[in-house]
């Protein structure tokens, strides 16, 4: 018994005595912890130890380097650490068998090591990196540390895919890396799923904070009936932080190869433009019996946008979109929408706000091509000077101005110069507003413009020709528009799941517009709307428009009124049956001249428009324009949207009938009847998402265009395909299938050879 108790006593006292204390010690401003310390006996080398769970650390400021064990040699500064260790340095780690360090330059190596370096700290798509953290891994025989931020492996793997079993790295006979900026790998070989794929004696990829680098993008290759074989390589130029440059080269085994460039900049929150230029040059093609079927040619696209702020208070913004080869625009457009577009312009204007003044210029070319033909409308210049409505004498009668000069050129055929009009205009107006409401259910509003518009030109009305004659137009519009009676009813749903309370508002609105006499409407140059105004003409439009409003739940917050059907009905009335042919109000009425114009009627067309928006993410509108005349519909028109967490949707519908007798619709040729179709079904979370249109000619039978495209990202590698058909027959050219590959890498935006730029400049805008 006394024995038990001597025992635990002895053992009580045993767990009772502290441990021995960790030693500090500061050499060269690094801060040496350990346990255990002992000195050689000349004292040039200084044995470190620790103790399981607290080994040897040394804190150089930001570096810390941890060792079972450490041998720190006096003479040279210098520790030499072995057994677990393990190096970190603001988002960089490295774990070695053994490794070396200087204390005063905080340089060393170690052997048979690896690690980890976070590629950047802002938000990113973490879907690209298999939806871990942006880190890059490496591992090598020998990792140097040459400098604050460089390091130098040798026999190194690398690779932004930080997983257990790895879908690609980078091997490398050497590698060299800043931190922030970029790695240099020679001998790389890139292996996806551990196959070799490609071979770079250099290799370039950029860790930039601000992830701009200058380098080559990823390619993408692909295939098409009219293209062949295509691959499609660009080199990025990262000018500075406001500035860059990408340019492209696309290789068309079959059909030749395009060049192309962009440039980009932002020079502050209101200035910013970008621009791309591109040729295509296409090879002679030899058809199957041995013909030409079509010669060597070359064609060039400039397009681009820039807005900039002025002294002054100046706003400059310029705009391009023109091709010199409609044809070539077309055979070299993958979207529909690029595909079948006719027209091309550029321009570029100023405008200036100084109170109620307003000051507006500009120089624009448009061209529409319309079959082998093309038309073009040019200003050279336009400008106009505006003060706004403002209130007279207290009352809410507001009176403003303008004025607006042209000097305008047209061609009705390019190829054809004895086509072309010249113009030069003037046009000023002063309006005058009075607005009156009777009650909630009564509104008035009454406006009156004195116009006067000169022309240096005009035309002949026996030969149709133009003259150099000028002609004076002096006109007086008076318009009154009445709105209401309006008539409300709210019914109360307390039991409806969708909403406690409807509203259903009835609203007419009757507008009466009268223009004082003006006969010499056929001698007008007619150029935009100024000059389609008839004078000594009386419209009158009356509708009815009904709207139903539903008071929904918004999440947590308050209830609000949300309108969720919009039905409006209305129709045209004309002293004048001519003005019926220049209404613009009216799509089928007013159409691109160079197809059709509508003909003269006393009446519009009847048109019909619903609008259902039931939720902000649920919509869609159906639009009818009806000839009371020849009482058959001319147009109709209907679009849908859905949007959910993992699927969107749009489809547009639009018809062009044919009706016998009415001039612009009696051609079966401008008939036409289209369904468009977009989707995209996605991962909520994002890294895959699956994307299918289609656009069908109904009238005519045929499919213009389907195309599917697919992107999957998933385990730090991803790919990305886009398969198109088109249908080409309009040219003479068969169906073109084109197909396009590319792949994804987790954190390889680019790649670049020695030769070019690394992109680390650090100037600021």
């Amino acid at each position: 018994m006394y024995r038990t108790l001597i025992v635990s006593c002895v053992l009580g006292a045993a767990l009772a005595w502290p441990a021995p204390a960790d030693a500090q010690l500061t050499i060269g401003g690094c801060q040496l912890v350990f346990t255990e310390a002992g000195d050689s006996a000349d004292k040039t080398r200084r044995e470190l130890r620790g103790r399981p769970g607290n080994p040897v650390e040394i804190r150089c400021g930001e570096i810390l380097l941890i060792a079972d064990e450490m041998d720190h040699l006096v003479v040279e500064d210098r520790v030499v650490a072995r057994g677990s260790v393990v190096f970190q340095q603001e988002g960089t780690r490295i774990a070695a068998d053994r490794g070396e360090m200087y204390l005063k330059t905080r340089t060393g190596f170690f052997e048979n090591a690896n690690g980890t370096l976070q590629l950047t700290d802002k938000k990113i798509d973490k879907t690209l990196f298999g939806a871990q953290e942006p880190e890059a891994i490496f591992s090598a025989n020998r990792i140097e540390k040459t400098g604050p931020r460089t390091y130098k492996l040798t026999g190194a793997v690398f690779s932004a895919c930080v997983q257990p079993n790895r879908r690609w790295e980078l091997t490398a006979s050497h590698l060299t890396f800043t931190v922030d900026k970029y790695a240099i790998l020679r001998g790389a070989v890139l292996k996806v799923k551990e196959a070799p794929i490609l071979y770079l004696p250099i290799f370039y990829y950029p860790i930039q904070e601000d992830n701009r680098a200058t380098g080559f993008l990823m390619p993408s290759y692909g295939s098409s009936s009219f293209r062949g074989f295509t691959l499609s390589n660009a080199f990025f130029w990262a000018i500075n932080r406001s500035h860059d440059a990408t340019i492209y080269h696309d290789l068309f085994t079959s059909s030749g190869q395009q060049f192309g460039a962009d440039y980009r900049y932002v020079a502050g929150p209101s200035s910013r433009g970008d621009a791309s230029v591109s040729t295509i040059r296409e090879k002679e093609q030899i058809g199957v019996t041995g013909t030409v079927t079509s010669p060597a040619r070359q064609s060039f696209a400039v397009r681009g946008n820039i807005s900039q702020t002025l002294l002054g208070r100046i706003r400059f913004q310029a705009r391009a979109d023109y091709f010199t080869d409609v044809t070539a625009q077309q055979l070299y457009q993958v979207d529909l929408a690029a595909f079948s577009r006719r027209s091309r312009h550029f321009g570029a204007d100023a405008s200036g706000n100084w109170g109620r003044l307003r000051f507006y210029a500009q120089a624009e070319r448009s061209d529409v091509f319309y079959g082998s033909a093309a038309a073009s409308n040019r200003f050279k210049p336009r400008a106009s000077l505006s003060i706004s409505e403002a209130p007279i004498a207290g009352t809410k009668i507001t009176l403003g101005g303008s004025l607006d000069t042209i000097n305008a050129e047209r061609f009705d055929d390019l190829d054809r110069p004895e086509t072309r009009v010249a113009v030069k205009r003037h046009d000023g107006q002063v309006t005058m507003r009075i607005p009156l409401a009777i009650g909630s259910a009564l509104t008035f509003r009454g406006t009156v413009t004195a116009r006067r518009t000169e022309w240096n030109t005009s035309r002949d009305p026996v030969t149709g020709k133009f003259v150099d004659t000028p002609l004076r137009r002096n006109l007086i519009e008076m318009r009154a528009q009445v709105t209401g009676p309006t008539f409300t009813r709210v019914f109360n749903t307390p039991s409806n799941g969708f909403s406690d309370r409807f509203k259903h508002v009835i609203e007419p609105a009757v507008t009466v517009m009268r223009t004082s006499a003006f006969d010499q409407f056929s001698r007008v140059v007619q150029f935009d709307h100024v000059d389609t105004i008839l004078g000594g003409d009386t419209r009158v439009t009356y509708g009815i428009v009904n709207r139903l409003l539903a008071r929904v739940r918004r999440g947590e917050g308050l209830p609000i009124a949300r309108e969720i059907v919009n039905v409006e009905v209305s129709q045209t009335y004309y002293s004048k049956s001519l003005a019926a042919s220049y209404d613009q109000n009216y799509q089928s009425s007013f159409g691109n001249l160079y197809y059709y114009q509508a003909p003269p009627s006393k009446l519009s067309p009847l048109r019909g428009t619903v609008n259902v928006t039931p939720t902000a993410a649920v919509g869609g509108r159906f639009t009818v324009e009806y000839d009371t005349q020849f009482r058959a519909v001319r147009n109709y028109s209907a679009s849908a949207q859905a949007s959910a967490s993992g699927f969107d949707l749009n489809a547009n519908w639009t018809k062009r009938q044919v009706i016998p007798g009415l001039q612009g619709y009696s051609n079966p040729l401008n008939a036409d009847h289209f369904i468009s179709v977009s989707s995209r079904a996605r991962r909520p979370n994002g890294g895959a998402a699956l994307d299918y249109s289609v656009t069908y000619d109904v009238l005519r039978e045929r499919m213009l265009q389907q195309r599917i495209g697919a992107v999957y990202n998933a385990q730090c590698c991803g790919v990305s395909v886009d398969y198109a058909v088109t249908n080409l027959n309009h040219l003479g050219l068969r169906n073109d299938r084109k197909f396009t590959l590319s792949l994804t890498l987790a954190g390889v935006g680019s790649f670049s050879n020695l030769l070019g730029a690394f992109g680390n400049s650090e100037v600021e805008r």
